[in-house]
């Protein structure tokens, strides 16, 4: 990479105005590495999504910011230099596609936004291009590179004490349930293994970082960076293995054996230091293990899960096996621009696999594939998933082989974001892509190839045929930076909204709650409030005995279908709602709830648990006993333990004159429940 220049800068007061615009394009990217980790909603801002939405709105307000602050620069110089490599054409290649596939994708406002809690879609990814643009134009210097190590280290400091402080049970803020074991780390990020996935970048980081302090003139400063970035990376490792996530550790031991591979001669050379390293990491994992064996109460602990990292069909790693068939199906049926951007969970739904659904006892649903390269070759394309992870390659060799050109003493650097990509590379075969860290991830990419040989220099004056280009090029990614931020505050705006409706409705203010929801859906019309706003009027409907209001309900839910006609959670819920509404049972409803459900099931998701117990409840209800029947022996094979079912399909069989079928599930029915007085009085009837 290239070195540093030791040459005397000038001061702030002697930069001219295109040169002070350029250092505020470098700041504006260092800021996303620090605050794009760190921001979450609470405790400031009220939203339903405390983490990913709070990120998308400060990726894409910062980066309008620095492409503002570039365009300043272009229109204030005479001479623009703009850099560029030939793997640059690589990115434009990718993001063509993701483009393509948004305007053949399954359902066009997710392919655009991307998926509620994800935002992974067309707007992301054109954000993630513009910061890598960004990094190519910012990073012109080792100095540069490393602030952007510095600042990452300094962000991962506050993360991982957060972190550490969960699994302490020191949280300062109160949390609700959680979709995870009480006893792990999840920081700013709201989930073990979206935390896990910043901390592989953030352990090399620091540990370069620490090794690098000696390239500090002034020893006193040198000794306190020294001790701030050694607790930088004691706090990073323990909070990592306070995460307990098995696919980041492979990440982070990736990471960390390539960094002793390529910066093997300089680390030598601090026997101490490397001692320190090694030593620390050591006495981490021992406090650790046996501290999560000590607090675990039979849950996951630091042991257990390194162990059944070989049990790959069990537990979340035999889930996400199933899911990776469903993924493969899904590339299967269309390989060429996949489903659309983030929109895993609509096209997964019908490829879903029943051995999926027993695992999650019907209830779950698979959001994202747990594997990048699935994720992107299901949604954007088989083409696609091969250029990006080529182009990962592709960044990792050209770090690899810079960091392998410079003097031993200037390699940790260069070393540790090189490697950092690796880990974060290698978690996303496990993992899931967020804003928060592969934004990050975005500009280190981008700060690796800028300082390599690749980067060529075009210099473009005024008048010149290059500067139209360059000022159509900087329109174009200017609209796309405006229109990103617009919806970025829409969405952002909405989930506030949204919060409020919930609080207002568990309060029991319902006509303002009613009024939230609507505020929300005509911001960003997002299937779960349209599901969330239905079930308030449903409820109130039922509580009040108000037709009108389940009427309300259904209409909701209708245009919940209408705006997301791929996800099966509408068609149960309007199904249930209009059901609520029958007379009795020759009411003609009742077989427009079954249409609806029989549609869902063949089209949307046929291994779906709920639409199978609702539509055999009204095929009951109607005394279509034997159409009953199938849909609840689906059920229980589903979830065997279902009472509901169980006692459903007793009755139907009971109904149908099969007393033996009907005896043996009210036998089990009583098993399950010895108190249950239907049941036995049905034996009792049965056998008299």
């Amino acid at each position: 990479m290239a070195k540093n220049n030791q040459s005397k800068q000038p001061s702030a007061n002697q930069l001219t105005v295109p040169q002070q615009l350029d250092n505020w394009v470098f700041y504006s990217l260092l800021a996303i590495a620090f605050l794009l980790p760190l921001v979450m909603s609470r405790p400031i801002w009220v939203t339903f999504d405390q983490f990913d939405i709070t990120k998308i709105l400060f990726l894409r307000l910062l980066t309008l910011f620095a492409v503002i602050l570039w365009i300043g620069k272009i229109l204030t110089s005479r001479k623009n230099e703009v850099r560029w490599t030939k793997l640059d054409f690589v990115v434009l290649g990718f993001l063509a596609l993701v483009i393509i596939s948004t305007f053949t994708s399954l359902h066009l406002p997710t392919a655009v936004h991307g998926k509620y809690k994800r935002f992974e879609g067309l707007l992301t990814f054109l954000n993630y291009g513009i910061l890598y643009f960004l990094a190519i134009q910012a990073f012109t210097n080792a100095k540069r590179l490393s602030r952007l190590g510095t600042v990452i280290t300094i962000a991962g400091v506050f993360i991982s004490i957060y972190g550490v402080l969960q699994y302490l049970g020191l949280d300062p803020l109160k949390w609700s349930s959680l979709p995870f074991e009480e006893r792990r780390s999840f920081s700013t990020f709201g989930n073990p293994d979206l935390l896990a996935g910043f901390l592989v970048m953030l352990v090399p980081v620091t540990v370069a970082e620490f090794f690098r302090s000696k390239e500090i003139k002034d020893r006193t400063r040198a000794l306190f960076y020294d001790a701030f970035v050694f607790f930088a990376y004691i706090i990073a490792v323990l909070c990592f293995f306070f995460a307990l996530t098995r696919g980041a550790w492979l990440g982070g031991l990736a990471a960390m054996l390539a960094f002793i591979v390529i910066a093997f001669g300089a680390i030598r050379k601090h026997p101490v230091k490397a001692s320190l390293v090694f030593g620390i990491f050591i006495v981490i994992f021992i406090v650790a293990a046996t501290y999560t064996a000590a607090v675990s109460a039979g849950g996951a602990h630091l042991l257990e899960r390194i162990q059944s990292v070989t049990k790959v069909t069990e537990g979340s790693a035999g889930s996400r096996l199933e899911i990776w068939k469903a993924g493969a199906q899904m590339i299967k049926t269309r390989p060429l621009f996949g489903w659309g951007p983030d929109m895993f969970r609509l096209a997964s739904e019908k490829f879903e696999t029943f051995r999926y659904a027993q695992m999650g006892g019907g209830r779950t649903v698979a959001d994202n594939a747990h594997n990048y390269v699935i994720q992107i070759a299901g949604t954007i394309g088989v083409p696609a998933a091969i250029i990006l992870f080529g182009f990962f390659i592709a960044v990792l060799f050209v770090g690899v082989r810079a960091t392998l050109k410079l003097p031993e003493s200037e390699r940790f650097v260069s070393a540790g974001l090189t490697t950092a990509v690796l880990g974060y590379c290698v978690h996303l075969l496990f993992g899931i892509s967020i804003s928060g860290s592969t934004s990050v991830f975005w500009l280190m990419l981008g700060a690796i190839v800028a300082s390599s040989s690749l980067v060529r220099t075009a210099q473009i004056f005024s008048r010149q045929t290059g500067d139209v280009s360059l000022k159509v090029a900087a329109v174009v990614i200017a609209l796309i930076s405006l229109v990103s931020a617009y919806y970025g505050i829409r969405i952002f705006r909405a989930d506030q909204h949204y919060a409020q409706a919930i609080q207002l409705g568990n309060s029991g203010n319902l006509e303002m709650a009613f009024g939230e929801y609507q505020k929300a859906i005509d911001l960003y019309q997002n299937g779960r409030y349209y599901d969330s706003y239905g079930l308030l009027l449903e409820r109130a409907g039922v509580a009040r005995q108000s037709l009108e209001l389940i009427n309300r309900a259904v209409e909701i839910y209708r245009e919940g279908i209408d705006a997301e006609p791929y996800d099966m959670d509408h068609y149960v819920s309007m199904a249930g709602a209009l059901a609520k509404t029958a007379t009795g049972p020759s009411d003609p409803v009742l077989n427009d709830a079954a249409s609806r459900l029989e549609y869902a099931i063949e089209n949307v998701r046929p291994n779906s648990f709920p639409a199978h117990m609702l539509l055999g409840n009204i095929y009951l209800y109607q005394g279509r006993y034997k159409e009953a029947v199938n849909m609840l022996e689906f059920a229980l094979k589903v979830k065997p333990q279902e009472k509901a079912a169980i006692q459903m399909i007793a009755e139907a069989y009971k109904e149908l004159g099969m007393q033996k079928e009907a005896k043996k599930y009210y036998k089990q029915l009583l098993t399950m429940d010895p108190n249950n007085q239907e049941a036995k009085a049905a034996i009792s009837s049965i056998d008299n």
